[in-house]
């Protein structure tokens, strides 16, 4: 993190905070989701990137946990009621299933979907703060990883 990144850190507003408190909880959503989805599939190639996605997403959740430390907020590590009944729902509907992969990727798609719109709804908040470059360059991570999970699922659907 470069000492402009952390000066900015440290004066964040509380409504900056509140915004990347937000993000924390969505990224700590699609990890926790993502973990649960790889387990509840038989296809090694999806359960390898939903794996890869979820690393990415604790990288940046952590990266953020640590924006918030500096300015002296404790980072909330817990995710959203929505994220855990996302999460059962897509384990009911993969045990319907067998485990097939389609539907895990459609679920998947659509949690990557909400993800990607926290981004975008917190960028704006952040504009012209330094920090705003970093989330840039994470939502560029999401946005692949969202890519990623909708070409596999269009894939699935079309084979």
């Amino acid at each position: 993190m470069t000492d402009r990144v952390a000066t900015s850190a440290q004066n964040m507003k509380q409504e900056t905070v509140d915004s990347l408190q937000e993000l924390m909880y969505a990224l700590t959503d699609s990890v926790k989701y993502l973990g649960e989805a790889s387990d509840s599939i038989e296809d090694d190639h999806v359960k390898n990137v939903f794996r890869k996605i979820a690393d990415d997403r604790k990288n940046i959740d952590d990266t953020i946990g640590g924006f918030i430390t500096l300015a002296d907020e404790r980072p909330e590590e817990e995710g959203t009621w929505l994220g855990s009944l996302r999460t059962c729902w897509t384990n009911f509907r993969a045990g319907l299933n067998s485990g097939d992969p389609t539907v895990v990727l459609i679920e998947a798609e659509r949690a990557e979907d909400s993800l990607k719109a926290k981004f975008e709804s917190v960028l704006p908040e952040v504009a012209g703060n330094p920090i705003n470059d970093k989330l840039l360059g994470y939502y560029k991570t999401v946005k692949s990883g969202h890519d990623q999970i909708l070409a596999l699922r269009n894939a699935y659907q079309n084979a």
